[in-house]
């Protein structure tokens, strides 16, 4: 790699390239001339010594070192964009709140309802649960809801709640009559399931009996409450964490199905950096960790979820 750094318009130039998929579609989004847009790429590929984009029947795609480029320019312009808009902010203390979407649609209403009254300008962002914590190295984040993970130096975290994972019909299908269902009762109904983590696929094994076929699907889906959806309208057994389900529940649109055999939990925690636990915003989010817990868990121990539920890390 040569002494020349990369500027910013590189990485910007280079993420318009990969949103695009080819050198023109960016140049029109950029509003730049197709051949600067070469040069340049061609130009940064000198600097990093190395090959960014292959050109084949998909369009143009980064390589392995352009994916790699691409983790690290996203959060090079997301820190500086962080930085002005912190620079700025005179008089007002910032806070940038992240969390998987999953758990974002249920904790960020309840962030922002703690921080009125308060002089605290926050955004709430959807990122990975990995995406979160390299944020929160790079002080592009301040604070994120992510699963229990292990977590690098110079990060603190608080247990907010173990959400239970539970099974969920409409009141009108079939299988919520059955008194004792067991995974294989459900081979001819279709099941949607939350891909929280591996064990999501642990639990799609469980229903994949020898005796389903092609039209009673297994499918796996990233948002929950897709998948609440699909349970309440259209014949589907939802896998979801007790959050996701829990107004579809008290509205009557689903009836959740006594399976013990899942028995596991969704661990979710407020991480944020060491040295910020003092500043007023995080306080305000501990605060709000009461809250949360009654959103995230059932005030009680659900009785189908067996004492030994298995927490997902």
């Amino acid at each position: 790699m040569s002494g020349t750094s990369i500027d910013i318009l590189d990485l910007r130039v280079f993420l318009a390239v990969v949103r695009a998929g080819s050198f023109g579609r960016a140049a029109v989004e950029l509003q730049l001339a197709q051949p600067s847009v070469s040069a340049r790429m061609a130009a940064l590929e000198r600097k990093l010594g190395t090959r960014l984009f292959d050109r084949g029947p998909r369009g143009t795609v980064p390589t392995r070192a352009g994916e790699r480029l691409g983790d690290y320019a996203r959060r090079c312009l997301a820190l500086l964009a962080e930085t002005e808009a912190a620079v700025r902010a005179e008089g007002v203390e910032r806070l940038v709140v992240a969390a998987p979407a999953s758990i974002g649609m249920a904790v960020f209403p309840t962030v922002l309802a703690a921080m009125p009254g308060h002089v605290v300008d926050v955004v709430c962002q959807i990122e990975h649960s990995d995406e979160a914590v390299a944020a929160l190295l790079d002080g592009s984040t301040h604070a994120a809801y992510v699963l229990r993970r292990v977590l690098p130096a110079g990060l603190d975290s608080v247990a907010v709640a173990d959400s239970p994972v539970i099974a969920v019909a409409a009141p009108d299908n079939p299988v919520v009559e059955l008194a004792e269902p067991q995974p294989d009762d459900f081979a001819t109904t279709p099941v949607i399931v939350h891909n929280w983590s591996e064990q999501a696929k642990e639990i799609v094994a469980m229903f994949a009996g020898p005796q389903r076929g092609p039209d009673h699907p297994i499918r796996l889906v990233g948002t929950p409450d897709i998948a609440v959806d699909l349970a309440a309208s259209a014949g589907y057994v939802a896998v979801v964490p007790w959050y996701a389900a829990a107004r579809a529940l008290a509205e009557g649109r689903v009836r959740r199905l006594p399976l013990p055999d899942l028995g596991v939990v969704m661990p979710i925690r407020l991480v944020y950096r060491t040295e910020m636990a003092q500043r007023p915003a995080i306080q305000l989010l501990l605060e709000a960790n009461a809250q949360l817990h009654d959103r995230l868990a059932s005030a009680a121990e659900p009785p189908d979820v067996s004492a030994s539920a298995t927490n997902l890390d």
